[in-house]
């Protein structure tokens, strides 16, 4: 059989990602000079504005997807080809809204949405009737498999019980201590849409601060293997130490995914509402059950394929398997 051809596609409209207002706090990424200033001194190798574009464009290029570098790069050597990266409305091609031509030559695509979920005019990415049509078709070929990546949605709809959202977003923001994340960074819309169109009823809900281990690793993963059908979790041990990643949560009664794996929650950082309510860990691994459809599907965080968070090892284990999937 034929090595897989994996596609990266990145659900955001760059226009609109990089044309936000800088005076507007929420829902936007920093500029590249902003993230400088606020961890200073750790990036300042790129402080050459004539070299690194010092907007939102240069966080885009050179923090965010310079982080998936290392998975395209290990995803080739298990895979023999490159893995093709997309973005939905971006300024280069390949470029574009997911169509025949787009997936010519894909057998595995990988969904990134980080995109934001704005009001107004900057809207959100919504997939079209097409799209999801032609991912149900892409779905019906066995061999196929799609991963949908939603992120964080912090500072939401979901507030902290009685709280103001100004206080709820507080709440929020100490937990996961990230000081260049705004009160509101809500992210993942199209991935969203997709879900609804398919009959998948998760959420990305929250960005909750993940547990380390005694060595400042990350803390292993609780993995359902008897639900692991295509042995995804194989030598997996942990994923990775973002501070503020989503809980993919699902109804009590969900006929149509399983969890295969869960991530233990820091229990030294602040209080948190979903702490609070008696959880102790977070679903960071999802996977449609085998009757609803032909092909693979799985839902996980969008930074599981980045560099950036520790747990290299076990995530590379964890792309490898995924690139040699057999159903």
């Amino acid at each position: 059989m034929a090595s897989r051809r994996f596609g990266l596609y990145f659900a955001w409209s760059r226009p609109q990602e990089t044309g936000a207002d800088l005076g507007i706090l929420d829902n936007r990424y920093p500029a590249l000079f902003e993230f400088r200033r606020i961890l200073w001194p750790e990036f300042e190798h790129l402080q050459d504005p004539a070299r690194f574009h010092q907007g939102i464009e240069g966080f885009l290029d050179h923090v965010i997807l310079s982080d998936f570098r290392h998975f395209q790069s290990v995803v080739q050597e298990a895979t023999g080809n490159p893995v093709v990266l997309i973005q939905r409305e971006g300024d280069k091609p390949p470029t574009g809204h997911l169509d025949r031509a787009l997936l010519a030559g894909i057998d595995t695509l990988i969904v990134v949405s980080l995109d934001h979920i704005r009001g107004g005019s900057g809207g959100r990415q919504e997939a079209a009737p097409g799209e999801i049509e032609l991912l149900r078709e892409f779905l019906s070929r066995e061999n196929n498999c799609v991963v949908l990546c939603p992120h964080h949605d912090i500072g939401g709809s979901v507030l902290v019980p009685g709280e103001t959202a100004l206080q709820s977003q507080e709440t929020e923001y100490r937990h996961h201590g990230d000081p260049t994340i705004p009160p509101q960074q809500r992210l993942g819309g199209f991935c969203l849409s997709v879900a609804r169109g398919l009959g998948l009823p998760f959420t990305n809900l929250y960005g909750l601060n993940p547990a380390k281990a005694p060595d400042g690793s990350p803390a292993p993963l609780d993995i359902r293997a008897d639900l692991d059908r295509g042995g995804l979790l194989r030598g997996v041990r942990t994923f990775n130490l973002h501070p503020h990643l989503p809980h993919l949560a699902l109804p009590g009664t969900c006929s149509t995914m399983d969890v295969l794996a869960l991530q233990t929650i820091n229990p030294a950082a602040p209080p948190h509402p979903f702490v609070q309510a008696g959880y102790t860990s977070f679903n960071a691994l999802l996977q449609a059950r085998p009757d609803a459809f032909a092909g693979t599907l799985l839902v996980c965080d969008a930074t599981i394929w980045s560099a950036a968070f520790l747990g290299l090892e076990s995530l590379e284990t964890f792309w490898r398997n995924l690139a040699t999937l057999r159903k």
